[in-house]
Order: structure tokens, then C-alpha cells, then sequence
């Protein structure tokens, strides 16, 4: 008896339009969440019968766990998204932006 496993092709595509949308991100140094409406407007526009729910539940199993972290409000949060401190610590744009200023008053006083 053959057994196999047989995956949502929505799940699938849906998969490599957000893995499209993360590396086109990372490519233009501007990885941040992106809206909702329009994550599903895409989906649409590819063939995907998607509401806010359906994506809520897929996000949360296999493959697409693996591309978004989370779905907080109105904003998808992709895998890699956030900067890191160098303890693993996710950091908050305002933790950030105080780190940066902090390391350029550095820089400028070293010359």
C-alpha cells in the first residue's frame, strides 16, 4: 500500500509568492511587513481564493510558516524582517535608530 502525503497547492503557491516577496525585499535593503489587503490582493490576482481567516491559518502550518513570523494587525511580519541585536534579541525601530546615533557620535569622536 503506497501512502502519501498530499499538501494544499494554494498553501504551495501562496508559499513561493511570499518567499518572491521577501527576497525582492531583501534585495532592495527594505525587508519590512507588508499590508495584509495587499498580500491577499496578490493572491487573488494569482488564482488564490484568500481571505484575512484563511491566511491567518495557513500562516500558522507548513509551508508558509516558514516565510512569515507573524500576522500582527494590518501588517505581515516575513521571517528575518526584524533587525537582531547581537544577543538574538529582536530590536524596535526606536532601539534601533538609538543604536545607530549611538555608534555615529562614536565614530565622529574617534577622529
Amino acid at each position: 500500500m503506497l501512502i502519501r502525503e498530499f499538501q494544499d497547492p494554494d498553501a504551495i503557491k501562496l508559499a513561493a509568492i511570499g518567499q518572491f516577496l521577501l527576497k525582492r525585499a531583501e534585495d532592495t535593503a527594505s525587508v519590512k511587513p507588508m499590508n495584509v489587503d495587499s498580500f491577499i490582493k496578490i493572491a487573488k490576482e494569482n488564482g488564490i481564493n484568500l481571505d484575512r481567516e484563511r491566511l491567518m491559518a495557513m500562516s500558522q502550518t507548513e509551508p508558509l510558516s516558514n516565510i512569515i513570523t507573524d500576522i500582527q494587525g494590518d501588517s505581515i511580519i516575513w521571517k528575518g524582517a526584524q533587525p537582531v541585536t547581537p544577543d538574538g534579541e529582536t530590536m524596535s525601530v526606536d532601539q534601533a535608530r538609538r543604536k545607530v546615533n549611538q555608534m555615529a557620535k562614536r565614530a565622529i569622536d574617534l577622529k
